[in-house]
């Protein structure tokens, strides 16, 4: 399970930030900051947009979602779509044993890959 307090406070942290600052910057008290980190409280929808734009990170991110990259497949033969099946496990495969997800960088590279196979 996410554990969403925990979070907020890495990204609070690593801005060498007191729970007052973020507490400042959402409009809220130290006091309130203290229990969304604690757990003991779960910010209003608009609060969370607020935390994910001074953080620059996505909603899901606040919410513990896994990105999840597609790939068309629209096009290719039986055996393009095998190979491409076959370097998106080993990739996937590379990424687990190194406790990783795919970054926004390998899906990019097995897009083109997609594209080049379908010419």
């Amino acid at each position: 399970m996410h554990d969403f307090g925990a979070y907020l406070r890495k990204l609070r942290k690593e801005r060498n930030w007191s729970q007052q600052q973020l507490a400042n910057l959402l409009h809220v008290t130290d006091a309130t900051i203290s229990k969304y980190e604690a757990n003991t409280a779960i910010p209003q929808y608009e609060t969370l947009r607020s935390i994910a734009s001074i953080f620059n990170v996505s909603m899901d991110d606040l919410y513990g979602m896994k990105r999840q990259g597609t790939v068309s497949t629209h096009g290719l033969s039986e055996s393009q779509i095998e190979s491409l099946k076959a370097l998106i496990e080993a990739y996937r495969l590379k990424n687990a044993q190194t406790g990783k997800t795919l970054t926004q960088e390998q899906f990019a590279i097995l897009g083109r890959i997609v594209a080049e196979l379908s010419k």
